[in-house]
This record gives C-alpha cells, sequence and structure tokens, in this order.
C-alpha cells in the first residue's frame, strides 16, 4: 500500500499550496455535498421508518396522520371524514412518538446540518491553513520583542501565510542584519577612536616636553636661540600633526553620514566614469592600467559618486604599489557589482591583510603623501566603510602571480 500513501501525501502537499481563498470555496463546496447527502440520506432514513411503522397498523396512502398516533380515511377530493366505523387507525404511544419525532427530524435536520457543516468548515480551515502560521508568527513576533533573532519563523506553504511567514523571516534577518551591522560600526567607531587616542598621545608628549624645557630654560635663562627656535618648530610640526588628526576625523564623519542614493546604469557609462577616473592619474612613470568589462546585465544599479570615490582610492594605493602594470575589472555577480584592482607589486603582508582596512594603520612608503603632509591610512577604511554603506564589503588578497588584489562590492 506504499503507493497509497505517496498519493496521499502528494494531494496534501497540493492541498497545502492552495490558496487561502481557493481552500476555503473547496471546503464550503465539499460541506455543500455533504450536506445534501446528510439530507437526503436522513429523508431516506425517516420515511423509510415511517414507512415500517405504517406498514405495521396497514396504513396506506388514503390515510394522514392527524397527530397523537391518528389516522384518518383521506379521499381523492380533499374530504376528511370523521373516526367512524373502521375509518381511523390509532398508533399505540411508543410508535406515535416515534412517528413524531421523525416527522419533526425531517423538518429542523436541514438548520441543524448548515450549523453543523458551517462550524466544521471552520474548525478544519483554521486547523489546517491558519493555526501552524499563525502560532510561528507570534512566537516570531515574541522573540524579536524579547531581542531574540535567532528564532526562524518556517512555514513550508505556498499560500499567502507561507508567503507572510517568508516576510516576516525576511524582516527578522534584515533586522539582525542591520544589529549586526551596528554593532560593527560601534566596535568600528571604537577602535577608530582607540587609534586617534593612541596617535594623538604622541604628538601630545612631544609638545608637553618642549614646553617643559622651554618653561625651564625660560626660568633658569639657560636657553639659547637656536634652541628655542627648535623647540618651537618641533611644537608647530606637532601642532600641524594634530590638526590633520583632526580633519582627518571630521572626514570620516562626513563618509559615515553619507547616504547612498542609487540610479540606474548602463555598463558603457560603468566603464566610461572608471576610464576617466584612470585618465586623471596619468603621469610619466604612471604605470599602465588596463581596464575590462565582464558586465551580463545592461541596467545597473548604484550610486555612481560612492563607486568613484572607492575605485579612485584603490587606484590611488595600487599606483603607490604597482611596478609596472594595474589591472581593473568591472564585474557582475548576480545582484553584486564587484571592482577588482590588482597591481603587480610586492603584494601584502599577513599583517597587511588583517590589518590594512583599520584606521590610521600604514607602512612606512605611506608615511607622508605628495604634497609632504602626514598620511594616516584611511584609504581602505574609507572605502570599507563605503562598501558597508552600499550593502557590500571589501576583501583583500594576494595574487597568485604576485601582486595584491582588492575586490569592492556594491549591492544593487
Amino acid at each position: 500500500m506504499d503507493w497509497v500513501e505517496a498519493l496521499y501525501e502528494k494531494w496534501r502537499l497540493r492541498f497545502k499550496n492552495f490558496s487561502l481563498k481557493k481552500t476555503m470555496m473547496m471546503y464550503l463546496l465539499a460541506a455543500i455535498l455533504i450536506m445534501c447527502l446528510a439530507v437526503g440520506a436522513t429523508l431516506m432514513f425517516c420515511e423509510s421508518w415511517k414507512g415500517m411503522l405504517k406498514s405495521l397498523y396497514q396504513i396506506d396512502e388514503n390515510y394522514r396522520y392527524i397527530g397523537e398516533g391518528g389516522f384518518v380515511v383521506y379521499y381523492k377530493d380533499d374530504r376528511t371524514v370523521q373516526i367512524v366505523n373502521g375509518s381511523a387507525v390509532e398508533m399505540k404511544p411508543g410508535d406515535w412518538k416515534l412517528y413524531d419525532a421523525l416527522n419533526m427530524w425531517e423538518w429542523i435536520c436541514i438548520p441543524v446540518y448548515v450549523i453543523a457543516g458551517v462550524y466544521l468548515v471552520t474548525v478544519f480551515y483554521y486547523k489546517n491553513k491558519l493555526r501552524e502560521p499563525i502560532y510561528l508568527l507570534r512566537q516570531e513576533m515574541k522573540a524579536i520583542t524579547d531581542n531574540d533573532l535567532s528564532f526562524s519563523c518556517y512555514y513550508d506553504s505556498a499560500d499567502e501565510m507561507g508567503d507572510i511567514c517568508k516576510t516576516m523571516d525576511a524582516m527578522r534577518k534584515a533586522v539582525l542584519s542591520n544589529w549586526q551591522n551596528m554593532q560593527e560600526m560601534m566596535e568600528e567607531q571604537r577602535r577608530l577612536n582607540a587609534a586617534f587616542a593612541h596617535d594623538l598621545r604622541t604628538p601630545l608628549t612631544v609638545i608637553m616636553g618642549y614646553t617643559d624645557m622651554l618653561s625651564d630654560g625660560c626660568r633658569e635663562r639657560q636657553l639659547e636661540e637656536g634652541q628655542v627656535q627648535e623647540a618651537v618648530a618641533a611644537i608647530g610640526e606637532q601642532a600641524r600633526r594634530m590638526r590633520s588628526f583632526a580633519e582627518t576625523m571630521k572626514e570620516l564623519h562626513g563618509f559615515e553620514t553619507w547616504e547612498i542614493r542609487k540610479n540606474s546604469h548602463i555598463g558603457s557609462q560603468l566603464e566610461e566614469g572608471l576610464g576617466r577616473m584612470i585618465n586623471g592619474y596619468q603621469g610619466e612613470n604612471m604605470p599602465v592600467v588596463e581596464l575590462s568589462m565582464e558586465l551580463l546585465s545592461d541596467s545597473l544599479f548604484y550610486d555612481e559618486d560612492v563607486v568613484m570615490e572607492v575605485f579612485g582610492n584603490l587606484l590611488s594605493n595600487a599606483i603607490r604599489y604597482a611596478r609596472h602594470k594595474i589591472q581593473v575589472l568591472a564585474k557582475q555577480r548576480e545582484d553584486m557589482l564587484c571592482l577588482y584592482v590588482k597591481d603587480d607589486g610586492r603584494g601584502m603582508t599577513s599583517e597587511e591583510l588583517s590589518k590594512a582596512v583599520s584606521p590610521y594603520y600604514s607602512d612606512k612608503k605611506q608615511v607622508e603623501n605628495d604634497e609632504g603632509e602626514p598620511h594616516f591610512g584611511l584609504g581602505l577604511t574609507i572605502c570599507r566603510m563605503l562598501c558597508k554603506k552600499h550593502g557590500g564589503d571589501l576583501s583583500l588578497s594576494n595574487s597568485i602571480e604576485g601582486g595584491a588584489v582588492v575586490c569592492a562590492e556594491f549591492r544593487m
């Protein structure tokens, strides 16, 4: 009988996936059919028992029931006669009470069956289509209220309640993702503040040292003019460094509050934008930059300012380390726009791979920029921040051919 169980399971799953409206119609039609059959069977049952009682007393179609077990002769011309000389028949009390009960049940069976049918339709409809998803939704809402985002609202059905449960579970995942992002942002802010405080300690220590030296020297009149000028120059240098720190903090705050505005673009527009950015870095010692596109869709949905800001930072870093060539690849992977920037430099050490996106991390080659101002290693930090705000991320790796590979992802 395995085929029977398999057939039953197949139809059970198909019925479970019916829409609420379709299921209600099927329940109502089934209830109406069952009620009609039940009424017909009841009427047949009552009539058969009434016929048995009438045959027991030899009552035929010429008799009319007048109540309390009495029957009188019924004529074709609609005339009735009084009880005279054998023209009437009286049943025993037990038999005529049963006859009366059968008569009464014939009248009240229809409303009774209708009420019972509505009740059963309601019970079965709620039990089979609503009870489980409503329970899951209640549990999900209670879990979210209690800040428990681990409870999954999974209901295996293709009907409207299944869609609602999937939507609720998607909302839970979105809330969980937002909460994780918020925690990461808070942790990032803590690391940023810690790094800022750590790097600010050095110029403050230098300034305090020279200030004490000037104070002691002025009091004892032992400082020469050259020493004073040297101390003032050192204090000014450290003050400029502190001002640069403050400006970088303001710059980071500006990127944190950047509002993402996505617009529709075509692949050629992205290629032109990347090309203009590359041409803007052209110079005598500029490495060769190769740009290639692997876009599968004609319509791309992204914030152009964010993409170009990230690409500019990545290209600037690649130029700093590349020897002869930089490869840029724009690729679409499902709903993500991916920008790969690969240089042919020395690659990254294990420490750089883990810390390069941290704020204020820099190696010896990043101490100063082209204008001689201090470089604080915020480029990759800003890139990762903007990628995350755009629904993507930033990843670092080394190519098997040598050189570093940075991938920036943007959700479209």
